[in-house]
């Protein structure tokens, strides 16, 4: 790892090494904070693929938001007692033993606890929740619906979550308007026992496992939105068609997913993308006039709005396009975003 000072700035941070631990035991977490610290009083450090890797399987196996978690290192500056205490507060004052032994194997470079295998393992033996025909229709259009990937019930408990952290009634749509959501229609929302519960689905685990062909895979602590019916006064926030990964080739596997906390027909602000386009990505790109941006290119006539009900799950290959709609209906979109992904996932340093 190489760091270097930029003019002006303080003395470089010493730097953790990665079986440094404090109170909770968790091998790199005082390495990655010394790292945030140092850039934060100007001290360069190089990124590489290992240091992305570690930094996301770290923040995700603890069940922290990224942007949350360098958001409060940046603006605060915890001493390491005081950033494991946060950590802490984050998982409900507990962490889960058989986790960080997952983290502390995966940073040694050692085998997984017997109790995490075998729990990986019976995931791996489970029943397939995406039959024959959902393989296929994913392999054509990129995308796919788990019907029921948690009960109506886990996922009307989750809006109604929602609801109160906003602060706004279900029956009252003169609320849905009077605050800002958060960054458009996403908000730092993640911690709620609900939204915890819904990441542990085992057919939404099984899902994933079935399409990355392993089940050893590590959990995002994402958002969720809300995304309420175009009014006279407020128009649709966006996102609007976008890419979430890079288009530098080559071009890698990935997946994403969002689960849909109330029914949401096409026309409520659903989910969207443009079917099939992970297969021709790399040829679109390839045949784009020397100067274009990609990602200025429309795509929007060829999106297609994806409904389904209160407790489906939205699985779609990252190369697909894809974004948020205008709600045209009566009622709020609401989601929880969720992805999966194995420890081998690799994305380009290179950012196109």
């Amino acid at each position: 790892m190489s760091s270097k000072q930029t003019p002006g700035a303080t003395a470089p941070t010493q730097l953790a090494g990665i079986d440094d631990t404090g109170s909770l035991g968790v091998k790199y977490l005082k390495q990655f904070w010394s790292q945030v610290l140092a850039r934060r009083k100007g001290v360069f450090i190089e990124p590489t693929e290992r240091s992305w890797r570690f930094d996301n399987l770290l923040l995700n196996g603890l069940g922290l938001p990224i942007e949350e978690t360098l958001q409060y290192l940046m603006q605060h500056a915890p001493d390491f007692a005081e950033f494991e205490s946060w950590v802490l507060g984050r998982n409900g004052g507990q962490l889960d033993p058989l986790q960080v032994q997952r983290l502390n194997s995966l940073f040694a470079g050692q085998p997984y606890p017997e109790a995490l295998a075998q729990s990986l393992r019976e995931l791996a033996a489970a029943d397939d929740v995406l039959s024959a025909a959902d393989l296929a229709f994913w392999e054509e259009h990129g995308y796919v619906i788990l019907r029921a990937a948690v009960s109506k019930e886990q996922a009307r408990a989750t809006e109604l979550a929602v609801w109160e952290a906003l602060g706004m009634a279900p029956q009252n749509p003169a609320t849905w308007y009077e605050q800002a959501i958060g960054k458009g229609i996403m908000m730092e929302f993640y911690h709620h026992p609900t939204l915890r519960a819904n990441r542990q689905s085992p057919r939404i685990q099984k899902a994933f496992a079935q399409l990355w062909g392993t089940a050893d895979l590590w959990k995002t602590t994402d958002r969720t939105s809300f995304n309420p019916p175009e009014t006279a006064g407020y128009h649709f926030q966006g996102p609007h068609l976008h890419w979430d990964m890079s288009l530098e080739p080559p071009l890698r596997f990935g997946t994403q997913g969002l689960l849909y906390l109330c029914d949401t027909p096409a026309e409520q602000g659903a989910f969207c993308c443009v079917p099939g386009f992970h297969r021709t990505l790399e040829s679109w790109l390839a045949g784009l006039p020397p100067g274009t941006d990609p990602r200025r290119v429309n795509l929007a006539a060829q999106a297609v709005p994806i409904a389904a009900e209160a407790g489906d799950f939205v699985l779609w290959h990252h190369a697909l396009p894809h974004g948020s709609s205008p709600n045209r209906g009566t009622y709020p979109r609401i989601v929880q975003y969720l992805n999966m992904y194995p420890v081998e996932f690799r994305e380009n340093m290179d950012w196109l």
